[in-house]
């Protein structure tokens, strides 16, 4: 009997760690898949973070107002320094509707990182910036990845950037 219920409660924690447990992840490949992004964006019930390079597409800034409606707790590291200069308009944009927005910390040269983390359980990293480009012209490639050891180096780097940012 002992050994029997020894058997089954290995076989549970097995299975656990191998199908509820393990990571998933998820490819993302633009230009075809960008309905993925928008819909993880409306996927997030309690927290989005963002830490982007190019923020401009007017796609992702309604998903983000739909999730702010929803109570959706939101912020923004983006950086400053970008080419085309159009982070500008977002950021004040973004600003002016009550979001959390800050510009990168001026402690790097550059925040190239593409990332964000909903409701500290996925985070979607890659080479998608936020611009109809990204989503709509270019190949790009990320991917989602639900794993909480990741997630959580994500949120730590978040966190550490947030409290640089400007």
């Amino acid at each position: 009997m002992f050994f029997a219920g020894l058997a089954s409660g290995v076989s549970l924690v097995f299975f656990l760690q191998v199908f509820l447990l393990a990571p998933v992840i998820d490819p993302v490949f633009s230009p075809t898949e960008q309905s993925d992004i928008i819909g993880l964006l409306d996927s997030a019930q309690s927290s989005i973070e963002i830490e982007v390079y190019v923020f401009t597409s007017r796609d992702v800034i309604e998903a983000l107002e739909r999730a702010k409606a929803r109570g959706v707790d939101i912020r923004i590291i983006m950086e400053r320094n970008v080419i085309s200069g159009h982070n500008e308009q977002t950021y004040l944009e973004l600003a002016a509707k009550g979001f959390n927005i800050r510009y990168a910390s001026r402690a790097y040269k550059l925040t190239h990182s593409r990332f964000m983390i909903i409701d500290e359980m996925a985070v979607l990293v890659g080479s998608h910036n936020l611009s109809n480009s990204a989503l709509y012209e270019n190949r790009e490639a990320s991917v989602i990845l639900r794993d909480t050891a990741a997630v959580r180096e994500f949120i730590d780097v978040f966190e550490t950037d947030w409290s640089l940012a400007a």
